[in-house]
């Protein structure tokens, strides 16, 4: 992230200036237009470089000899960040509270401590990484991950480099020596273990510390070289080598995607084309300072870090404010931005620190105290009244029979979408109560949620958790991913009217096919495909009497892309099938349910931000209804034992597909149905499941 330091023994390098305008301005243009620069992330990695290389160089010229030196280092930052970050926090908590939708105050507010106490990059690896969370949208907060990562670096490497001399001078060892052998053992400890967690755990890994440290250590290894290192040269050599560092960071920038593991290996190549320009450090006629010391990329320079705490929380809640985020209000969003930054710049980072430097009651221990105090006390506010809210809306059966009396029972939930309703715009009638509301249907699950009834790639689908629900005579399966999983309200109904018990056999994201799918991790890939053997191995063991199965495609086939995965999965499916009703089972394929995420973030966000008109939570069935592959394949084997079952009609009507019919609002993210929706169309389903394999015994009750 882009902080400003301390100028280095040296004196001031405008190059590095420059160089913070660069990654101040590929981050920014990434937020904003990601598709023209598609990997302008890594700007993220050059201020890290730099940070590593200005804090160390500082550090070895005057080495901290006790805690209180050190105390004083970190007061220096505080003084020189902590100010403008609070205000961002500050305004961004209003902002929300003013702008944004109920449904994200909760985990805003959670977001908000986290990044006043700089511990965002530690919340958003454990709570962001799953592929449940995949819905949430993304907090104005979230770009403090970088910053935490930063300040936790601030806190540890003056007692690291404190110790590294005092450990020299006591050994009469080189200090010098010293500092570049320890600064180089964490480098290499540091790349060794982000290329292992960015293989194995890349979500997590994206925001670690620990696979961050070797990319300030890069720049402090180019500090730790010595002055004569990394002093101004003006040969041909250094002409190259600076030129080889700008082409490098470029290269990223263009050629990156946010689809490929990182910062494994691929980020050594920004990393080390920035360490490269410090290194060389030329002053050719012809380097890269013929535009780095320009007045332009100095005036960016100077508010890289004022830039880059606006412009997050601006390109987050701006939306709230406008129908349409395209060209013009992004331009206006920038320069305000802009603006918010030079003010920020000039009024708070210089003048106000400066305050703190010369005030006898506001020091920068008091400062940071209070500060944290009363955003802490804020943000807690905040959370606790969201909380309160969430609470007030629980009550969903209450809610339910309020819509249900407002729109008439011929227009609630899915009858909306039958011609007895004979209002094409029940399904979404603007200004209508919904239920469950927004901030409840957040948290409208399934059971099987609760349970933790789902394999996962954390594990690499090696624990396989059976769920068991009823005492039933007839034995029913159900098998799939989270689509799956979706639909247990409505089986679990159907079970206590038709004496059923039921054993849930589900995964996380992975469709159960019996073929490696694409996973971060190789071994979650065959874990993936493991389970489709022994899901079949279960089923022979366990005779059931009915397999109701339901899968997402939502990663491709090992080695094929989402497209040309559709043929193989079909294939696929037409042999596990034919398994599974092999072991005497009647086998249901339900077919996938629309996908919002195709067009909306959160479908409960979106109703609770677009009350008035819900329209603009509703989508084309051309857009929304996935490709199916496992529906396709009961068509091509054509057994009257393996059938299948489409519900699309009780979400969709006339091409269009919607968030919340007749008042119910259907989704709890951007992809799962509610809880409340899933149970109310447990007749529908059950009839249709039994239509379809024409049999009275699965259905006692019936």
């Amino acid at each position: 992230m882009p902080v400003k330091q301390d100028r280095t023994p040296r004196g001031f390098r405008a190059d590095i200036q420059g160089l913070r305008a660069i990654a101040v301005g590929i981050v920014v243009l990434y937020h904003f237009w990601g598709h023209y620069l598609p990997g302008g992330f890594v700007g993220v990695d050059v201020f890290f470089v730099i940070s590593g290389f200005l804090i160390t160089s500082h550090l070895i010229s005057k080495p901290p000899q006790n805690l209180v030196d050190v105390g004083k280092f970190w007061m220096r930052r505080v003084k020189r960040l902590i100010p403008a970050s609070f205000l961002v926090i500050f305004c961004s908590v209003l902002g929300i509270w003013l702008f944004a939708p109920q449904t994200v105050w909760q985990d805003w507010g959670l977001q908000a401590v986290a990044a006043t106490f700089y511990f965002q990059n530690w919340f958003l690896a454990v709570t962001k990484v799953d592929y449940l969370a995949e819905g949430d949208a993304p907090s104005p907060f979230q770009h403090f991950w970088s910053l935490s990562t930063e300040e936790q670096f601030y806190f540890v490497w003056p007692i690291l480099i404190g110790l590294l001399i005092w450990a020299a001078v006591k050994y009469k060892k080189n200090s010098g020596q010293v500092v570049l052998a320890g600064i180089g053992l964490i480098f290499l400890i540091s790349i060794g273990y982000s290329l292992y967690a960015t293989a194995t755990t890349p979500g997590s890994a994206y925001f670690s510390t620990f696979t961050r440290a070797w990319e300030f250590s890069a720049g402090a290894l180019v500090a730790a070289l010595g002055a004569k290192a990394h002093s101004a040269k003006n040969d041909i050599f250094s002409l190259i080598g600076s030129w080889g560092g700008v082409i490098a960071i470029a290269f990223s920038a263009l050629a990156f995607t946010g689809d490929m593991p990182f910062p494994g290996y691929i980020a050594i190549i920004p990393v080390f084309g920035t360490s490269l320009i410090l290194l060389t450090n030329s002053t050719h006629k012809y380097s890269p300072n013929v535009f780095l010391n320009t007045k332009l990329f100095q005036f960016f320079g100077d508010n890289s870090y004022a830039l880059y705490l606006w412009h997050w929380p601006l390109l987050v809640l701006v939306p709230f404010l406008v129908d349409d985020f395209k060209w013009p209000q992004k331009i206006l969003a920038l320069s305000l931005a802009l603006i918010l930054s030079v003010l920020t710049q000039k009024l708070v980072e210089v003048r106000f620190r400066k305050l703190i430097d010369t005030s006898r009651l506001l020091t920068a221990p008091r400062f940071l105290t209070a500060g944290s105090l009363i955003l802490a006390l804020f943000a807690g506010a905040f959370y606790l009244t969201s909380t309160n809210v969430a609470k007030d809306a629980q009550d969903i059966d209450k809610a339910l029979a309020q819509v249900e009396r407002t729109v008439g029972k011929s227009c609630f939930g899915a009858a909306a979408l039958a011609d007895a309703c004979g209002k094409p715009e029940a399904a979404e009638s603007p200004n209508q109560q919904v239920a469950p509301a927004p901030i409840a249907a957040k948290t409208d699950k399934p059971l099987v949620y609760r349970d933790d009834c789902f394999a996962s790639d954390k594990t690499n689908f090696k624990e396989r958790p059976v769920c068991h629900y009823g005492k039933g005579k007839i034995k029913v399966a159900l098998v799939g991913n989270s689509h799956a999983g979706q639909w247990f309200p409505a089986l679990d109904s159907l079970a206590q009217k038709s004496d059923w018990q039921i054993d849930t056999y589900l995964a996380s994201r992975c469709a159960i096919m019996g073929e490696n799918q694409v996973f971060e991790d190789p071994a979650s890939s065959k874990g993936c495909g493991d389970l489709g053997s022994w899901v079949t191995g279960q089923f022979k063991k366990n005779d059931y009497d009915l397999v109701i199965s339901v899968n997402r495609q939502s990663v491709p086939l090992s080695g094929q892309s989402m497209d040309s995965s559709e043929v193989p999965a079909t294939k696929a499916y037409e042999k596990i099938l034919k398994q599974w009703s092999d072991t005497g089972a009647k086998v249901v394929v339900v077919r996938d349910t629309p996908f919002p995420g195709t067009t909306i973030d959160n479908a409960p966000d979106c109703a609770a931000a677009n009350s008035e008109d819900l329209s603009e939570c509703s989508g084309s069935a051309d857009s929304w209804i996935p490709m199916d592959p496992q529906f396709d394949a009961v068509k091509a084997i054509n057994d009257p034992n393996i059938t299948s079952v489409d519900m699309n009609d009780q979400l969709c009507e006339a091409g269009r597909c919607y968030t919340v019919v007749g008042g119910v609002l259907a989704y709890w993210d951007h992809s799962h149905l509610t809880a409340t929706y899933s149970e109310l169309l447990a007749q529908t389903l059950g009839s249709r499941i039994q239509k379809s394999l024409d049999s009275d015994k699965l259905f006692t009750a019936s």
